[in-house]
């Protein structure tokens, strides 16, 4: 298990890992679970730190659904949040194409 925190505090959005020694590692993205070298091909090659929200929401669901088309422990259908300063939005959605 790899646990990832997300959240945004007075310098902006912040994404984190936690990895099971303790260490904790900051970055733009991150990925966990049986299918995370899948969903990190979709990170690294769509990620762009200029995209805008909608942007994102769909790489995210891109990546989750890589995972999830070749990994079976990865799951069926995907929930993508948006996490912001206002609060947290989730979506239940059965393919990346219905994200927007």
């Amino acid at each position: 298990m790899t646990p990832i925190l997300g959240g945004v505090d007075d310098s902006g959005p912040q994404v984190y890992t936690l990895d099971g020694g303790g260490g904790v590692l900051s970055d733009d993205y991150a990925a966990g679970g049986s299918g995370i070298q899948l969903a990190y091909g979709v990170l690294e090659r769509a990620y762009d730190a200029d995209m805008d929200r909608s942007e994102g929401r769909t790489v995210a669901a891109r990546a989750v659904e890589s995972a999830s088309e070749r990994d079976t422990a990865s799951g069926n259908g995907l929930t993508v949040a948006t996490i912001t300063s206002e609060g947290v939005e989730a979506t239940d959605v059965e393919a990346a194409s219905e994200v927007a």
